[in-house]
């Protein structure tokens, strides 16, 4: 178990633009006491939100062990402000990896230059925590910027390119992809614009090439029995990382969602041993 003081949890809302004008919507948590802490950034997964599921109680577990942990919506997942569901269904449509990515550069921006946390971010200690797909996004984002100085991904996905060729030309011809073969279960779908996204950007989009760039402090966790993205993706991932900071961990006999769909599953037993790994490692490495 982690040993570090617990401290209270103070909240803030707040509302961040992308360089296209979208709104991202987040919310900060700090410790009580006021003093400069380092910043957990937390990436939401495909068709979540920060909100969803264990997202806040991730968030608030770790601001009681003396970090701040900044969690957000990606402007384009379809959720409203502080809302609870998806309903932007257009907006969806309209989601890119380029999008996803432009918010989480302009995320870490607002960090650096003081416009989220002045006071009580430490900016030199700037963490990306990414689940799933956002743990993809998080891959990318720290490739490409000095400024993220560890990363956790929970789960990740170790490609974007995710789709049969099948799919791929039933994509074209329609210009759009049903995440639900019957629309009255679910009226979501991909947009064109995904698919050319993927395809323009397949270098920048190779989680395998970007693992090999990462030379910052790295932990990757993910569950043996994943069936939404198997541990081979991490394992790939792993692989690919040149530096001796990677650290690979599995875990024997948990899913995806770690028994947290619902607080009910196991009570969070399984999600808090995960939480703890991931303390315990960053106490190592975050001094």
């Amino acid at each position: 178990m982690v040993t570090m003081g617990i401290s209270r949890t103070n909240h803030k809302f707040i509302d961040l633009y992308n360089s296209s004008g979208d709104r991202i919507r987040g919310e900060l948590r700090y410790p009580e006491r006021l003093k400069e802490s380092p910043v957990i950034v937390i990436c939401h997964s495909f068709m979540a939100f920060k909100d969803w599921g264990f997202f806040p109680y991730v968030a608030d577990r770790l601001t009681e062990h003396d970090y701040v942990t900044l969690t957000f919506n990606f402007s384009h997942n379809g959720v409203e402000g502080d809302n609870d569901r998806i309903t932007q269904f257009d907006r969806f449509a309209r989601n890119t990896y380029s999008k996803e990515l432009g918010d989480l550069r302009g995320v870490v921006d607002a960090v650096c230059t003081g416009e989220v946390g002045g006071g009580i971010i430490d900016r030199a200690k700037i963490i990306l925590l990414g689940h799933s797909r956002g743990g993809g996004i998080s891959i990318l984002q720290t490739a490409e910027d000095e400024r993220v100085k560890a990363l956790v991904s929970w789960s990740a996905i170790g490609k974007f390119d995710r789709w049969t060729g099948h799919q791929k030309k039933q994509w074209r011809a329609q210009q759009y992809l049903p995440l639900a073969k019957d629309p009255g279960v679910s009226p979501l779908r991909l947009g064109i614009g995904l698919l050319n996204d993927i395809e323009q950007h397949l270098e920048r989009f190779d989680l395998r090439r970007a693992a090999s760039r990462i030379s910052v402090p790295w932990l990757l966790l993910h569950g043996s029995a994943d069936i939404i993205v198997p541990p081979d993706e991490t394992k790939i991932l792993w692989a690919s990382s040149t530096s001796s900071l990677t650290e690979l961990k599995l875990l024997d006999s948990v899913g995806h969602l770690y028994n947290a769909g619902t607080q009910n599953e196991d009570n969070y037993r399984t999600l808090d041993s995960i939480i703890n790994i991931t303390l315990m490692w960053l106490k190592e490495i975050i001094k």
